[in-house]
């Protein structure tokens, strides 16, 4: 399914292909995505570790269970890590939804699922304490120059600043979200004109309800390290 996006005062129309998960701008040009773009940054080291405990605690929870381990059970036990990470994966873009649409004005339900109770939980929490005026979400950006386009998370204004804003519902904050985080700041730059004061990650704990928040002050080493990285992925996908 296509979704239109009119930007540049209606100049420019992106397309986003939400089967394929691409970008498409007017002149038929596939456009790279900003998290396809920082996804060139090798995290195997940490993913491969990560990989190997989901798949031994899965076998040692069967021993303890005193579950014969078959060969069935050990190539269910090698998907473990698969079935996880979709797990989360729906998790995170649940809890995403609920809090687009509460930005929107919208009153969204509360949901069963335990995890995604304390994501929101976590956001709400937030904003009760800094009260941020919310100026639109999930936005899509592009850049014409660099040619790369992105869902914005959010917008958000204090007594002070402008805030371009990432939620995340990870277990932690990694360098590739900071590299995001600046793409997405110079593709909403380069057509809007108004700058950012600052960039903050909201990271909502959907164990603990809790919330952190990472303020990014480094705007012009993030966009470098974003380009560098879209770079690379075009240049990957030309050899391709």
């Amino acid at each position: 399914m296509l979704q239109e996006y009119k930007l540049y005062e209606g100049k420019e129309i992106i397309r986003f292909d939400e089967v394929r998960h691409s970008f498409w701008n007017q002149k038929g040009e596939r456009l790279i995505g900003v998290t396809s773009a920082t996804g060139v940054i090798d995290k195997s080291g940490p993913l491969m570790y990560w990989a190997v405990n989901t798949t031994r605690d899965y076998l040692l929870d069967l021993l303890k269970r005193g579950i014969k381990i078959t060969e069935t059970e050990i190539e269910t036990a090698s998907k473990q890590h698969r079935i996880f990470k979709k797990k989360a994966a729906d998790i995170g873009t649940a809890i995403h939804e609920w809090v687009a649409n509460w930005i929107d004005g919208k009153k969204p339900e509360m949901p069963d699922n335990e995890k995604v109770v304390n994501g929101i939980t976590a956001f709400l929490k937030f904003q009760k304490e800094h009260k941020f005026k919310w100026i639109e979400s999930e936005r899509v950006v592009y850049s014409k120059k660099y040619k790369f386009a992105g869902f914005l998370d959010a917008v958000a204004l204090d007594k002070k600043s402008r805030y371009l804003v990432d939620f995340k519902s990870s277990k932690g904050i990694y360098s590739p979200m900071l590299f995001q985080t600046a793409g997405y700041q110079l593709a909403y730059e380069e057509e809007i004109g108004k700058k950012f004061d600052k960039r903050i990650i909201i990271k909502f704990g959907k164990e603990d309800g809790n919330f952190e928040v990472m303020e990014l002050n480094d705007y012009e080493k993030d966009k470098e390290a974003f380009l560098s990285a879209l770079n690379l992925k075009r240049r990957l996908k030309e050899l391709d």
